[in-house]
């Protein structure tokens, strides 16, 4: 049957001299499975690159006398399809296939990695498919997309972070968008990115949080803390204030009656395909990464490389493009790479992926090694604007993280 839809589908590219669709989806000559179909359509795609033509039945008979066409009234478009779909599903059995061979050795963890890759390699034959869409025909629908912009407090066009410089980057988080947030080891990067998740919480989206350094109950007990505003402190100690006990115990009640909030452990998505299924699982608004350093790039299966995190940021970019959701991802910086103390787009670990594939990066600093009651907030690179700063309260014993003045 795969072999009759490569016939037709070339049959009918030939007849009607159109393969504008079939170019458009990235067709390539190694997924047609016949071999004289992959001839004959390199074959095609050489004289329509010499002559900007699709050769004629004619000229197709000159050169290959025996390979016959056929009379097909099936659209281009739909034949298209057909061959991209069989050819998907014959990849997934053939992933499934190499998994099961190395599962019969024993070895669970390398089938894991195995279907991991294969899935990955997958999807990115599927994001050939064109995407493009008629200006014209969406130009009323884009006036009234700025006047639902036009009444929003304040004008923004995705999530709103709850800190005003953030909001001045991004415009709010929006669909697509990867944001990244650097910072030195132990400056608070996964502090900020659970204070973002918490304010977009109590405005009325879901967000996912993932951390790769932290385990679940750590980051609960942050996340309990921040939302009560109590001690950290004292509340992994159970050594709350009796007012704090109060307010934990309100924050909890509140908690239970609103929409979800999901923490996820990074055990079972340590790669973006996996990530991917767990995004697909739970249906967050927003996804949040904390050091994605640590994620395993699937086409090298290395960890904190420079190959790896260029595989990873590129692998989270198409993600959230897919999704059509935004990612925020946190990682380190070289504090050698510091000059006086200040955080710079260049100051990255290992990777210049970060600011070729992130539409903003925002830095946090210490303003003040022997002060931990503030930090520094900065945009390091934004389309959307220049860069700009902003003190931030820093305040544990108050689970409060916010802007001086907000």
């Amino acid at each position: 049957m795969a072999a009759d839809n490569e016939l037709r589908l070339l049959s009918r590219a030939i007849r009607t001299r159109d393969i504008s669709y079939m170019l458009e989806v990235g067709l390539q000559a190694d997924w047609f499975y016949v071999d004289d179909n992959k001839t004959i359509w390199k074959f095609i795609v050489s004289h329509w690159d010499k002559y900007g033509e699709v050769p004629t039945a004619t000229t197709v008979k000159d050169n290959f006398p025996n390979y016959r066409l056929l009379a097909v009234e099936d659209s281009i478009e739909y034949l298209t399809d057909q061959l991209i779909e069989y050819r998907k599903r014959q990849k997934t059995i053939e992933v499934v296939q190499d998994a099961a061979n190395v599962l019969a050795n024993g070895d669970h963890n390398i089938a894991v990695d195995v279907m991991a890759k294969g899935l990955a390699h997958i999807y990115d034959s599927d994001l050939r498919k064109s995407s493009e869409y008629d200006l014209s025909s969406t130009a009323l629908s884009r006036y009234d997309e700025y006047l639902e912009v036009k009444t929003r407090p304040d004008g923004l066009l995705g999530l709103p972070t709850g800190f005003k410089v953030m909001d001045v980057a991004t415009a709010g988080l929006q669909n697509g968008q990867l944001i990244t947030i650097i910072a030195p080891p132990k400056t608070g990067k996964s502090v900020l990115a659970m204070q973002v998740a918490v304010n977009i919480h109590e405005d009325g989206s879901v967000p996912m949080f993932q951390s790769f350094e932290m385990t679940n109950r750590e980051q609960q007990t942050r996340h309990d803390a921040m939302r009560a505003h109590i001690s950290h402190n004292r509340l992994i100690r159970g050594k709350l204030k009796t007012a704090e006990e109060i307010k934990y115990r309100d924050s909890l009640e509140r908690l239970q009656e609103m929409h979800k909030f999901y923490l996820t452990d990074s055990v079972t998505a340590m790669t973006v395909s996996a990530l991917a299924a767990k995004i697909d699982k739970v249906k967050p608004d927003v996804i949040f990464l904390d050091g994605v350093y640590l994620m395993t790039d699937e086409e090298s299966g290395e960890t904190n490389t420079p190959k790896a995190l260029t595989g990873i940021t590129r692998a989270l970019k198409r993600l959230a493009m897919r999704i059509e959701k935004p990612i925020v991802i946190t990682t380190q910086v070289l504090e050698w790479k510091m000059r006086k103390g200040k955080v710079e787009a260049n100051t990255i670990g290992y990777s210049s992926s970060f600011l070729q594939d992130s539409d903003v990066i925002f830095a946090l600093e210490r303003q003040d090694p022997e002060d931990d009651t503030t930090r520094l907030l900065k945009i390091v690179a934004s389309r959307n604007c220049g860069p700009a700063e902003v003190d931030l309260i820093w305040d544990w014993e108050h689970g409060q993280f916010k802007e001086y003045g907000s």
